[in-house]
């Protein structure tokens, strides 16, 4: 599953084309620290969802040079996401000079104000991605331990399997942006990136398989419950996830591919209908016993449009009925 992201460095991007080559996906930077907004965003944001793109937005960190809840409120105000779009991205490759505490505490006013502005657009508890690269992470940010819970996107270029940081673990990365500043791509004119998306796979174990039987679990509909939270992808995990695609009208094949993973991120669980009150009934066989001699004017009214309701056979039948129940 495959998909590129661009900036606005002197590029045009034909969306049509790129989704018509194969591409699922695309991911576009939209801010940069308090007072840059791509000049492209809103043009590429719109065109890819009008060709019917899954579409991403990235924010270029500065921890230092600007407040970090600045920020991410000024990415809130720019990038609006609706359901089937990805998670919004933290780009993290700069320091400005800070520490790494400096950056990672940064980080965390950055990502918990987003997913509060999320949560209050849209509803929905969705974790921010975090974009990086290996030896940012692990020699210049110390390789901090406090993110592994957030989908991972890493950029390691001309390898067929991304480095990890150990906290996330082997394997557990979302996306792996696999080569940088790529000329050709189709739909592109000028450079962009190439970025493969992660399936999981039944057997998988890890972050990420937790974090989606958790989804899984807070939806409470049974057919979609996981088991226990085990980071294993079990037998009962598929049987969820196929339930869960079944319903939503995904391919039904058991992986959890981009489209399963963005319907898990917006799905909203039907709301259960209130239960219905019962309402007294009266049978018909027992109206009779209730006369005591002779009905009310009402009563009589009542009986003769009952009667004119009531096809003759069915007439014939309660009186044999009722004959039989004296």
């Amino acid at each position: 599953m495959f998909g590129i992201d661009v900036a606005s460095y002197g590029e045009t991007v034909n969306w049509s084309a790129v989704k018509n080559s194969g591409k699922m996906y695309g991911i576009v930077k939209s801010t940069e620290g308090v007072t840059i907004k791509d000049p492209s965003f809103s043009r590429y944001w719109q065109d890819m969802k009008q060709v019917g793109m899954i579409r991403g937005a990235y924010h270029y960190f500065h921890p230092l040079k600007s407040d970090p809840v600045q920020q991410a409120r000024e990415f809130l105000k720019t990038v609006k996401l609706e359901p089937g779009d990805l998670p919004p991205v933290l780009d993290v490759e700069t320091t400005n000079g800070a520490s790494s505490a400096t950056v990672v505490n940064a980080m965390k006013l950055w990502l918990l104000e987003v997913m509060k502005g999320i949560q209050q657009q849209t509803g929905k508890k969705i974790k921010p991605i975090i974009y990086t690269y290996p030896n940012f992470w692990i020699n210049t940010l110390k390789n901090p331990s406090d993110f592994s819970t957030f989908p991972l996107w890493i950029a390691h270029y001309d390898v067929e399997k991304p480095w990890i940081p150990s906290s996330w673990g082997e394997g557990n990365w979302a996306i792996h942006q696999y080569k940088g500043d790529v000329r050709g791509i189709t739909g592109v004119s000028g450079v962009g990136d190439l970025n493969k998306f992660n399936l999981l796979f039944p057997g998988a174990k890890g972050t990420r398989v937790r974090e989606i039987q958790q989804q899984l679990k807070d939806f409470k509909q049974p057919e979609f419950d996981p088991g226990s939270i085990s980071g294993d992808f079990d037998e009962k995990t598929k049987k969820a996830i196929i339930a869960f695609q079944t319903a939503n009208k995904l391919q039904v094949d058991g992986i959890i591919g981009l489209k399963t993973w963005v319907q898990l991120l917006w799905y909203t669980p039907p709301v259960p209908k209130p239960p219905v009150t019962p309402t007294a009934i009266i049978n018909l066989v027992d109206l009779p016993k209730s006369y005591t001699g002779g009905f009310t004017a009402n009563q009589d009214q009542a009986i003769k449009w009952l009667q004119s309701k009531i096809p003759q056979a069915t007439l014939a039948e309660f009186a044999q009925r009722w004959k039989k129940s004296q």
